[in-house]
């Protein structure tokens, strides 16, 4: 998925409860569910990828959710726990990668599913959640008109969080998951170079580099810096 890409239906969606669980922000009780314009403007070709960012600094979104299986009752309907936690939406790519759907407006969202129930977020509360869940992009509008996908970078951005500490964080993650040893490889910050510094095993260095993710190089400009040491 890049920016600006048009995309095609999901293959795969979140089953319900899978998904970050948003509250319903009180800001946006009297919110009609209009197209927000600075987003829609933004989403015109060819999209600027930061200029898309700048409108969803300031800009609403709604998200898709779906009723989570815990907040279905005994007679099969489903409600709300709380009146306001749903689970949120997301698609999958092709490659595995997974984006959280969110839409400049309820025509949109219909236009997409007219069973999806609307929640609007700010745009920085949509990349917050979509980093929390796990996903590498935003896809906006996934039904057109128009549409666009948010990468990662531009949502830790968005969400005002460090690129070096989510991509270490994603690191650490990625290599406990597919290890399942109790010894990690090391990994740390280093501010002062905008580095991430990894120390690895001398007989499994090769392997382990080769396993670096690549959306962990997108957050990290100045590169991967690999330690070899003996275990």
């Amino acid at each position: 998925m890049e920016h600006g890409d048009r995309l095609n239906p999901p293959a795969t969606m979140n089953e319900p409860g899978h998904g970050r669980r948003l509250v319903s922000p009180g800001r946006f009780t009297a919110d009609d569910g209009s197209t927000d314009p600075g987003i829609c403007a933004a989403l015109r070709a060819p999209v600027d990828p930061e200029r898309l960012r700048d409108a969803m600094q300031a800009g609403r979104l709604i998200v898709a959710i779906v009723a989570s299986p815990a907040d279905t009752g005994e007679s099969g309907e489903s409600g709300e726990s709380g009146g306001s936690q749903m689970s949120v939406v997301s698609m999958v790519a092709a490659d595995g990668r997974r984006g959280l759907l969110a839409f400049t407006g309820l025509d949109a969202m219909h236009r997409w599913n007219p069973h999806a129930r609307p929640v609007p977020v700010s745009g920085p509360e949509v990349a917050q959640a979509a980093l929390d869940d796990g996903c590498e992009a935003v896809v906006i509008d996934v039904a057109g008109p128009s549409s666009a996908v948010v990468a990662e970078p531009d949502l830790v951005e968005l969400a005002n969080r460090d690129p070096l500490d989510h991509a270490a964080a994603l690191l650490t993650e990625a290599w406990a998951s597919a290890s399942g040893e109790a010894s990690m490889p090391d990994v740390s910050v280093d501010a002062s170079s905008g580095t991430v510094r990894v120390t690895l095993p001398a007989q499994r260095a090769d392997e382990y580099a080769r396993s670096i993710p690549a959306r962990v190089l997108a957050l990290v400009p100045a590169g991967i810096e690999i330690i070899t040491a003996d275990e």
